[in-house]
């Protein structure tokens, strides 16, 4: 138990600790809030003391039962009194504006630079930690977890300060009015405290809970929602329906546990103020009947009593909330505090280093996925600047792990990958993506106008993009929409085929005009004519450029000026494309197991031919 109490006592002063540099950019907000916070915790414990002297000084002569004429001192006192009450109101009201101003425009401000540093921290962080993250959960933490941070500002810490505040300016204030009745007020405070340290915990555990629920479900809708076509393919929404439900019965016990703990929490902080206030209340009315104190010290202690329920209520109402943003923040903390980035050993600012040849090295790379499989073992390659290969292979023979390496998508575990004899480890990140070009199997498109995809991360002159566009074969179909570049396109690209959105991810790298350029799959799933359409852009692509081709497609390979055949994450086989369909080959074997209409010719179609390499494949 002492050792669960030492952990989650770290993590919480870990969890300041990472609030702390964005608490003291906005110190002087929280310092002006603080500041009228007391204000109008002074002005809260002044509202009955013009009460006290009204009754003190002038309704006690009707004490008998009697009445009494007013004079002209009661007179003015009155109207000091009746302007004291207005003023304090005044004072009150003027400080609450403030302070929540201050508190929510901080709150805010922090919200907002929180968000931005985890967004940031989400894009540097390694493909490796991405694969291992529910998407759901990464953008529950960016939107949820952090908009709950500003809501502890905004609501929780207001509150809070103001409850312990007017606490402890009571019990100055009763301790000078009377010591005893004070130690009746505040006699049960310390086991108050164990409650609520006790509930703290307990709601703390729960908010833990909660949240990780809510990142499942956010994580599996996310899932079927980006799926939907295969959901309604495979008729599995009432499948994916039950998942959610589970998952949401789940999240409403631990919903309704916490809530459980909250109300058992603030009814057992209700029975310890009632107890306090019986208490004094007895044992007030005794002291104004021995003289000990006056009526109108009697009715402070009593509206002190009415008030000492709020900030009693209060403050176990907030410190279960603020347990439960802590729980949130904590998420956020685990996503900064993570250090899984890819190293960089370079010094040179990136901007200003010269453009690669594109000589690549491969000395002796492993590298592995999870540890119980090698994806590629002790792999040594050289693709000499401008030279085109091709890395062929059954599935799970390594191939896209390659070209990922290459990408540095990925460090491998022993060896290194070098562009121009520089390990790929000491060239600045920024740098490297400008050299490498990647072209997926499936080319992921954004939601905006396809000009803007085309261009996506960059500025470019409008004559540019329309070059790349033509260079990749895109022109056409372009021509055809309703509003040529400008068409703005649907979430993922809807409305365009797979062929198209291929070509307009050749024109996205064309326009990038990288040295290097790693083709993962470029025509897998498309139908012959889209094939044709995407080569002739690809071929545009690779002219002059080091090229490495990831593919099934043994024509295509065959227009490499080398083949690199895999299997089981190791080289076997290096040549030539004919030297290696001239003799017994493993490059021989896929050749002649792979039935293509490109090996057999398309009847009515012309022949692919590569603007490169001005050949067509053979066969």
């Amino acid at each position: 138990m002492a050792s669960g109490d030492q952990t989650a006592s770290g993590d919480q002063t870990g969890t300041m600790r990472l609030l702390r540099p964005y608490l003291l950019r906005h110190w002087w907000s929280l310092v002006g809030a603080l500041v009228c916070t007391g204000t109008m915790t002074a002005a809260s414990l002044a509202a009955p003391w013009p009460l006290k002297f009204a009754i003190d000084h002038i309704a006690a002569r009707g004490a008998s039962g009697g009445g009494f004429d007013l004079d002209r001192d009661d007179w003015w006192l009155l109207a000091g009194l009746a302007l004291s009450v207005l003023a304090i109101a005044a004072v009150g009201a003027l400080s609450s504006y403030y302070v929540d101003y201050w508190l929510n425009r901080a709150g805010e401000r922090i919200v907002h630079a929180l968000r931005v540093a985890t967004y940031a921290q989400l894009q540097r962080l390694s493909l490796a930690f991405h694969a291992r993250r529910h998407k759901g959960d990464l953008v529950t933490r960016v939107t949820g977890d952090v908009n709950a941070v500003g809501t502890l500002f905004a609501d929780t810490l207001g509150a809070l300060s103001s409850a312990i505040l007017t606490l402890v300016g009571m019990f100055v204030v009763c301790m000078i009015l009377d010591p005893l009745l004070t130690g009746l007020v505040f006699l049960l405070a310390p086991l108050l405290f164990l409650v609520i340290r006790h509930y703290q915990r307990a709601v703390k555990k729960a908010a833990r809970r909660q949240r990780a629920k809510d990142g499942e479900i956010a994580s599996l809708a996310t899932e079927a929602l980006t799926a939907m076509p295969v959901v309604k393919a495979f008729g599995t929404e009432q499948f994916e329906h039950d998942r959610v439900e589970r998952r949401s019965e789940e999240r409403l016990e631990v919903g309704v546990e916490a809530v459980r703990l909250e109300a058992r929490f603030g009814g057992l902080v209700d029975m310890i103020g009632a107890i306090s206030t019986a208490l004094m209340l007895a044992v007030g009315v005794f002291s104004v009947a021995q003289g000990r104190i006056s009526a109108g010290t009697l009715v402070v202690f009593v509206a002190y009593s009415g008030k000492l329920y709020k900030p009693l209520r209060d403050i176990a109402r907030q410190t279960t909330r603020w347990a439960r943003t802590m729980a949130r923040l904590e998420r956020i903390g685990e996503i900064l505090r993570c250090d899984e980035v890819l190293e960089e050993r370079g010094v040179r600012p990136a901007r200003s280093s010269r453009r690669a040849s594109g000589d690549i090295r491969l000395e002796h790379v492993s590298f592995r996925y999870v540890p119980e499989r090698w994806a590629i073992r002790d792999v040594d390659l050289h693709v000499p600047a401008g030279r085109t290969i091709a890395v062929v292979g059954g599935s799970g023979a390594g191939k896209s792990t390659l070209g990922a390496l290459v990408a540095r998508f990925y460090d491998p575990m022993s060896g290194r990958v070098s562009f121009d004899d520089r390990d790929a480890r000491e060239c600045p990140l920024d740098w490297l993506r400008e050299q490498v070009g990647v072209l997926q199997q499936d080319t992921i498109l954004f939601s905006g106008t396809i000009r803007e995809n085309i261009a996506y991360g960059r500025t470019a002159a409008a004559w540019r993009i329309e070059e790349c566009a033509h260079l990749a074969g895109a022109t056409e179909f372009i021509a055809e929409l309703p509003r040529g570049l400008e068409t703005v396109l649907g979430p993922g690209g809807a409305g365009l085929s797979g062929g198209q959105r291929q070509r307009i991810g050749v024109a996205r790298v064309l326009l990038r005009d990288p040295p290097v350029l790693v083709l993962d799959e470029p025509t897998t799933g498309l139908d012959a004519v889209s094939e044709r359409r995407v080569l002739d852009g690809v071929f545009s692509l690779m002219e002059g450029r080091t090229t490495i081709v990831v593919t099934h497609s043994m024509p295509l390979a065959r227009r490499a000026d080398e083949v690199v055949v895999m299997a089981g994450g190791r080289v076997v086989e290096v040549g030539a494309p004919e030297d290696l369909l001239s003799r017994r080959s493993a490059f021989g074997n896929l050749w002649s197991t792979q039935e293509s209409p490109l090996t057999k010719g398309r009847v009515g179609e012309r022949p692919v031919t590569s603007p490169s390499r001005g050949r067509r494949p053979a066969g």
